[in-house]
């Protein structure tokens, strides 16, 4: 029997994110799950090569029992030679468009050489999307349904703040999250992508499911951070910190350099450490701004490490801080929520439905009194184990009555999916 006829369903994936082992799972989770269903799954992405990506420090990766059809992003030498900031945005957004058209070029190529049967196509974020709609306006996907995926969206702030420039560059985004699709799935990640949609009048509103992730257990046994712990806190005295980021621009990591160093310089608490865990183009600038500061006995950058890896972290820390621009409802602070820590993080998108001031962490509005405010509650947090117990109590409600793991998030996917191909 061949391969195709061992399934009784087929999906196929079109998009630019590609798999990784130190940074978002649910790119890869998302096929694997539908492999473990029993569907057959070929997965046509495009992998950002240049160092402006974040694909550079990454592996690789085929996970087992999906077809990994795999090219690179075009003008990649172009993008990596570029100083100017303008050039590098216009090259960007010409290998953007580019990518949308080799996906669709390559996905009629193999439908083509394989003759197989495909219920499902899959779009999986913007360029994806926009390379389906590409496939359908050439009349290619007769009777199979069409399935879009994002992972949040920027368009709801541009809305929001009325940045008519950003909405008028980021046509590719407009051009996806208008598109028809038979189910459109939208992260519930905080940036409001449900709100963004219904401004764009998308023709995919009528089965829009808008999903928070899923988590899985983060809490791990002592002896599995042992390690990390003898390396930087053996003697149990210092109070850690932790973010988990690419060190970009929008993540704004140097917030909370800047909250370390009030802390450390302008409230005379040393008794701490802050772990950076991530990778990105920012990292040697935070270096020299953290050696410059002269916070080099109080700031750890750990660098890019795998998924496995930062729940050792995790538990290893006291305080978990997020401070990103657009939203900071992301799958680390999930993860920080399961794991019953106390939180640091920022009033915008939708984190304050997630995290209440003072009750089960800390949220604070994006203002001139900003780093001062979390640096004075960073030291109270310190300082008072009643307060810490207080707030850890109540994130664990959260926890109970907010999250639900990756097999149910799948779960309720799959059953979506499926649906969608059921005889009526």
């Amino acid at each position: 029997m061949s391969e195709i006829g061992k399934h009784s369903k087929a999906i196929l994936f079109l998009s630019a994110n590609d798999f990784k082992d130190k940074s978002i799972q649910v790119i890869r989770k998302t096929p694997e799950a539908f492999v473990n269903a029993g569907w057959k799954v070929t997965y046509i992405v495009a992998r950002d090569y240049s160092k402006a990506g974040n694909y550079y420090y990454e592996p690789e990766i085929n996970p087992e029992g999906v077809e990994v059809i795999r090219f690179a992003m075009p003008l990649t030498k172009l993008r990596n030679s570029t100083r100017n900031r303008f050039l590098l945005t216009v090259f960007s957004q010409l290998a953007g468009w580019l990518t949308i058209f080799r996906l669709a070029r390559k996905a009629r190529k193999w439908k083509k050489a394989s003759a197989a049967k495909i219920d499902v196509i899959y779009g999986y974020e913007v360029h994806g999307v926009c390379a389906v709609s590409w496939l359908r306006f050439w009349g290619r996907l007769k009777n199979v349904k069409i399935v879009s995926r994002f992972q949040g969206t920027w368009m709801s702030q541009y809305f929001r703040q009325k940045k008519w420039m950003k909405r008028l560059l980021n046509y590719d985004d407009r051009i996806a999250l208008r598109s028809r699709a038979d189910l459109c799935i939208m992260t519930n990640d905080g940036t409001e992508g449900d709100y963004a949609m219904k401004r764009l009048r998308s023709r995919a509103l009528h089965n829009l499911r808008f999903w928070v992730n899923g988590v899985d257990e983060q809490i791990l046994p002592a002896e599995s951070f042992a390690h990390l712990k003898q390396k930087y806190n053996p003697d149990g005295e210092k109070v850690l910190f932790l973010s988990v980021s690419r060190m970009e621009s929008w993540k704004r990591v140097d917030r909370i350099i800047d909250a370390v160093a009030y802390l450390v310089n302008v409230l005379d608490y040393r008794n701490m450490l802050y772990l950076a865990v991530g990778e990105g183009n920012l990292l040697e600038q935070y270096k020299q701004k953290v050696a410059a500061d002269g916070l080099d006995n109080y700031i750890e950058f750990v660098g890019a490490v795998s998924n496995s890896e930062v729940k050792k972290y995790l538990n290893l820390v006291d305080i978990f801080v997020s401070t990103y621009d657009l939203s900071n409802v992301g799958n680390p602070l999930l993860e920080a929520i399961r794991a019953n820590k106390i939180i640091f993080t920022l009033n915008n998108g939708t984190t304050s439905d997630w995290i209440r001031h003072r009750e089960n962490g800390f949220i604070y509005n994006i203002d001139e009194k900003l780093i001062e405010s979390m640096a004075k509650d960073m030291l109270e947090v310190c300082n008072n184990a009643g307060l810490r117990e207080s707030i850890q109590n109540q994130i664990s409600v959260t926890e109970k009555d907010k999250l639900w793991t990756w097999s149910e998030r799948f779960a309720a996917e799959l059953e979506a999916v499926e649906e969608l191909i059921l005889p009526k």
